[in-house]
C-alpha cells in the first residue's frame, strides 16, 4: 500500500499544492487505515472482529460480568469509528451514521435483558459501520 509521505506531491509555481483528489483520497485511505489499526484504544481489528463473535456470533452466550466488560470496549470502538464515519469521503452513508447515532449518549442499562440487547445493538453499529469503511480500502 502507498505510504501517505509517498503520496506524489503536485506542486504549483508558488510553492503550494495542487487540489489532488487523487492525493486526498489515498491520503484520506491511509489516515483511516492508522486511526482504526493504530489507535491505542483499537490495538488490532482483529481483537475488535473477536467481540464481535462474542457478542453476535452464533453460539453467544453471555452473562452479564461479559456484558460489563465488552460494553465499554465496544462503546469505545463505535466513539471511534463514528468520528471516522463523519468525515467527509469516509466511505459510510450518513444513514448508518444515523441510525446508531443515539448509542452515543445512551446509558448503560443494568437490567440483564436491556443491557444484553443494548450491547447487541452497539455491536451490530460496530459492524455495520466497519463493513462500509473497510470496504472503502479494499
Amino acid at each position: 500500500m502507498l505510504e501517505v509521505a509517498e503520496a506524489p506531491p503536485n506542486p504549483r509555481s508558488d510553492g503550494s499544492y495542487q487540489n489532488d483528489d487523487q492525493v486526498k483520497a489515498r491520503l484520506l485511505a491511509k489516515l483511516r487505515e492508522r486511526f482504526l489499526l493504530e489507535s491505542p484504544e483499537i490495538p488490532v481489528v482483529d481483537a475488535v472482529f473477536d467481540d464481535l463473535e462474542l457478542v453476535l456470533g452464533e453460539h453467544a452466550d453471555l452473562t452479564m460480568a461479559d456484558i460489563e466488560e465488552l460494553t465499554p470496549r465496544m462503546h469505545a470502538v463505535f466513539r471511534r469509528v463514528i468520528y471516522v464515519a463523519r468525515q467527509p469521503n469516509s466511505g459510510v452513508l450518513p444513514a448508518t451514521v444515523g441510525a446508531y447515532q443515539d448509542l452515543l449518549i445512551a446509558r448503560f442499562p443494568r437490567d440483564f435483558a436491556q443491557a444484553l440487547a443494548h450491547l447487541r445493538r452497539l455491536a451490530m453499529a460496530v459492524s455495520d459501520s466497519l463493513d462500509e469503511l473497510l470496504e472503502e480500502l479494499l
